[in-house]
């Protein structure tokens, strides 16, 4: 086998597993670009956008674009769970892949604490002490950067116990990491 053909072996994505992971760290990194710059997106969805009952913004995709990550993987999963055999370039891929979609969801999980608080607490940035504490009533959340009034004004509520949505956020991705680690795992033992 020829250095061309190893290359090509590697980064080819044919196989549905190698789709799915490119396509959730490419979402990942759009979800990203849109929680730092929250007025590039105005909430149409393609297609579909006249049917979304929400208007969806940067707010609404760092607190549930994590969770779709989370299905996505759990799912990607069992994908590679299924099958039983692999090429040696799959476990180089999936290796280096699930590092980069773990960074990229772990950036998006903490844009939660750095980004994200509730009405007239933008000034105490980061909210890690969500983690910790847990303020009562209906307390919606905003997106702190400049230029979001728009945004803002159509925007979620937090739970009531923040805290349980404080330490869902920060384990999202510690959650990925485990189901991707034993997915490797599973190609890495399965070299045909």
């Amino acid at each position: 086998m020829t250095d061309g053909s190893t290359y090509r072996e590697l980064v080819s994505i044919r196989h549905p597993a190698r789709k799915l992971t490119m396509g959730i760290f490419i979402a990942l990194m759009l979800a990203l670009f849109v929680a730092r710059a929250p007025t590039s997106y105005t909430g149409g969805i393609p297609l579909i956008g006249e049917y979304v009952p929400l208007k969806l913004n940067a707010v609404y995709i760092i607190i549930f674009g994590p969770l779709v990550a989370l299905a996505v993987s759990i799912y990607l999963w069992a994908i590679i769970a299924g099958r039983r055999s692999f090429r040696r370039s799959d476990v180089s891929f999936f290796g280096v892949a699930f590092v980069l979609l773990i960074v990229a969801l772990g950036a998006l999980c903490l844009q939660y604490f750095i980004v994200l608080a509730p009405v007239g607490h933008c000034d105490r940035l980061p909210n890690y002490d969500f983690l910790w504490t847990n303020q009562y009533g209906d307390m919606r959340i905003v997106h702190c950067m400049s230029g979001t009034a728009d945004i803002n004004e159509e925007t979620p509520f937090y739970l009531r116990w923040q805290i349980v949505q404080s330490w869902v956020m920060a384990l999202i991705p510690i959650v990925v990491a485990g189901f991707l680690f034993v997915a490797w795992r599973h190609v890495r033992r399965n070299i045909s």
